[in-house]
């Protein structure tokens, strides 16, 4: 983990400590302690793109260019279109701003892990605005095909517009007065529908099929 502010970095260190299923393996302050960190193998580095003496630009650039590159994770308050842009085209795997919930935030680190590619509800508009000059982009080989059950249910649709406004599980669940149990169940069958790992993706794919206006 990189990240400049001492408490924001205990407070990160405290949430993923208490994950029985991460290991916190090193902690940076810096673009310098950052590419001391990254001489290890890592499996996933969360980084935030203003450090005190550089960009974390910088860190992702290096840390592709590694024997055994990570998997990256941006947590940062950056949301503006040039940071998000800028960072997915250096190549981080996810984009988070810092006011994810805390079991959002471990979820997708989890996701970032298994290959999926988190990106903030509310920063998607972003990566919207380009998708929609662009053609629809190939799925990766081993990701499952879309399929005719692609149709939600009024349910999922009224869920799926709560996360593209950016609003968390717990934020969705007050919202449709549901447990957040259950909005994790609509969730997964979004995912398994639109044949997408993440809520960005499934954002992105809904507003293409036509499903959601942004």
């Amino acid at each position: 983990m990189v990240e400049d502010d001492p408490v924001i970095r205990q407070h990160l260190a405290r949430i993923f400590d208490g994950a029985p299923d991460l290991i916190l393996v090193g902690e940076a302050r810096s673009v310098a302690e950052g590419r001391e960190l990254i001489r290890q193998p890592l499996d996933l580095l969360v980084l935030d793109l203003g450090l005190e003496d550089g960009s974390g630009l910088t860190l992702i650039a290096e840390a592709l260019k590694t024997a055994t590159p990570p998997r990256i994770l941006v947590l940062t308050v950056f949301g503006d279109e040039t940071s998000v842009m800028s960072a997915l085209a250096s190549g981080a795997d996810g984009y988070l701003l810092k006011d994810s919930a805390e079991d959002d935030l471990l979820d997708n680190v989890r996701q970032t892990l298994a290959g999926g590619s988190p990106i903030s509800a509310s920063v998607a508009a972003y990566l919207l605005r380009h998708l929609r000059t662009a053609p629809p982009p190939k799925l990766p080989e081993n990701s499952p095909e879309p399929t005719d059950e692609a149709h939600l249910t009024s349910r999922e649709l009224e869920l799926l517009k709560l996360l593209a406004k950016g609003l968390s599980n717990k934020e969705v669940a007050l919202a449709l007065e549901i447990s957040h149990y259950t909005v994790g169940d609509h969730i997964k069958a979004i995912y398994r529908k639109l044949a997408v790992r993440s809520r960005g993706e499934a954002v992105f794919e809904a507003v293409h099929r036509g499903l959601i206006r942004q």
